[in-house]
């Protein structure tokens, strides 16, 4: 018995250890591969200044112009997008998980003067023109840190310095007519990057992602200047399924030097507690058959009918709002399912709707956008709303009201119940988890304006991305709020 215990083991260790074969080691696709990448990576960190130079690389700040475009986002379906502007501070501490960034301007009826600050495993938000300092409590440094990194060339090649196991060499490509290598990025959070290095210079060019639901993502890096030993793109553009998105111009770049001021927090500003949003399934029936379902910022509403279900509302994730109400014993079918707007964020879920085999209503400008997020465009079954539907069954009404236009959207359908008094929105009333009102913006404006229009006696507003019913005095206190600053201060 012992001398099979012995064989049995050394055959286990055996069939364990590497063994020699035909074919050597450093032939095969995927040791090539890992081999071909060392040697970009290795070539790229030479021409960012040397490993030295970027494992120095402690401290990063950048003050920019961003332009941007609404791709899939605008007031009107299809191009040409609508085009607005920002200003933006960012800085990392790379040696002490510090980040800043402050970002100001207007866009889609939004106007935005905010700084998210990162300091280790604390976060804050910073309104300023609520004049409110707010915890953060799904403070990540990895995840916050993420976009600056992503549009950041040098920190790109750092993190390939110390992640260099994980990268790939996919191929080469031409871009611009120059010959480039790709490889491989796993940063950690967020999908995979394809990283194009130009062979003469061994520069980043361009880095491509897949979003889902926006589609592929392409990352321009243009009119490299060096500022301390380090070549930094002056000018980044962002392209999304080859659609301007962003430009970013920067105006300066400060590289290792103190970084305290930008993550500072104001101290005349009024200190407010912070509540996370749900990232597990919350479905909360707030009235009797009357539904909130959702997470992570994404929220849809069902409503029972006598031998149906109406449901509102197609952010990510509504197969699992399904299953959640299905869960509740609410079983009967989703006949009817209504898209509030055209953005392509809230379109994610008619591919769920339709293998529910519901109707689904927009309006007749939307009807091309709406089909080309289907399974089956051509079959799908869509009905226009033209200025107000009704469903009615029982005891039950509810009517859907377009309120467009706003400065967001041409046509905003929203559900209005009247007997419960609540009314289901997208995009237009900020109602933070934690229920602190901010000042109200263009689109609440708007919101507000069209509630008295209709003569709707609103009680309580539920929304596509938040997990609270609000009563209708916060949309008033929101009004009465006035901003503390005018200009973005920066």
């Amino acid at each position: 018995m012992k001398r099979i215990h012995r064989t049995a083991l050394s055959l286990a260790a055996a069939a364990a250890m590497p063994m020699a074969g035909t074919v050597l080691a450093e032939e095969t696709l995927p040791l090539k591969s890992v081999n071909k990448a060392g040697e970009i990576i290795d070539a790229a960190i030479a021409a960012y200044g040397g490993e030295e130079t970027i494992e120095n690389l402690k401290t990063v700040a950048r003050q920019s112009t961003f332009t941007t475009w609404a791709t899939n986002q605008s007031r009107k379906p299809g191009p040409p997008w609508d085009e607005g502007a920002q200003s933006t501070l960012q800085a990392i501490d790379l040696e002490n998980g510090v980040y800043a960034s402050r970002q100001a301007g207007d866009a889609g009826g939004f106007e935005f003067d905010t700084t998210v600050v990162i300091d280790g495993e604390e976060g804050w938000n910073v309104d300023y023109r609520a004049g409110t300092v707010t915890d953060n409590p799904n403070a990540d440094f990895n995840t916050a840190s993420g976009p600056f990194v992503r549009v950041t060339a040098p920190l790109l090649v750092r993190q390939l310095m110390e992640r260099r196991q994980t990268s790939h060499w996919l191929g080469e490509a031409d871009v611009d007519g120059r010959p480039h290598d790709i490889i491989t990025l796993v940063m950690e959070v967020g999908p995979g990057l394809a990283l194009y290095f130009d062979r003469e210079t061994h520069l980043l060019s361009r880095s491509e992602r897949v979003l889902p639901p926006f589609g592929q993502v392409d990352y321009r890096f243009l009119d490299y200047t060096t500022i301390d030993g380090i070549p930094f793109a002056s000018t980044f553009k962002l392209l999304v399924n080859d659609q301007p998105n962003i430009t970013i111009d920067y105006s300066s770049t400060q590289v290792n030097q103190p970084i305290a001021q930008f993550a500072a927090l104001p101290d005349d500003f009024e200190r407010v507690e912070g509540a996370a949003q749900p990232t597990e399934m919350v479905l909360e029936e707030f009235e009797e058959g009357v539904f909130l379902a959702g997470a992570n910022g994404t929220y849809a509403m069902f409503v029972e009918m006598d031998d149906h279900v109406v449901a509102v509302g197609a952010t990510a994730g509504i197969a699992d709002r399904i299953e959640a109400l299905r869960e509740a014993g609410v079983d009967k079918p989703i006949r009817h399912a209504v898209l509030t707007h055209h953005h392509n964020d809230h379109l994610v879920g008619v591919k769920d709707y339709e293998a529910e085999g519901a109707t689904l209503y927009t309006v007749a400008e939307n009807e091309s956008v709406v089909r080309d997020n289907a399974e089956d465009g051509d079959t799908l079954d869509l009905v226009f709303v033209e200025d107000r539907l009704v469903f009615e069954s029982g005891d039950r009404r509810v009517e859907i009201i377009d309120l467009g236009p706003t400065p967001h959207v041409e046509h905003l359908l929203v559900a209005w119940l009247p007997e419960e008094g609540v009314m289901f929105e997208a995009d237009h009333f900020p109602n933070p988890p934690n229920g602190r009102m901010v000042p109200a913006n263009s689109n609440t404006r708007a919101l507000a304006a069209a509630i008295e229009r209709e003569q709707l006696d609103v009680r309580y507003i539920v929304g596509a991305h938040s997990p609270r019913v609000a009563p209708i005095a916060d949309l008033h206190t929101a009004l009465g709020l006035t901003s503390r600053v005018k200009t973005a201060g920066l």
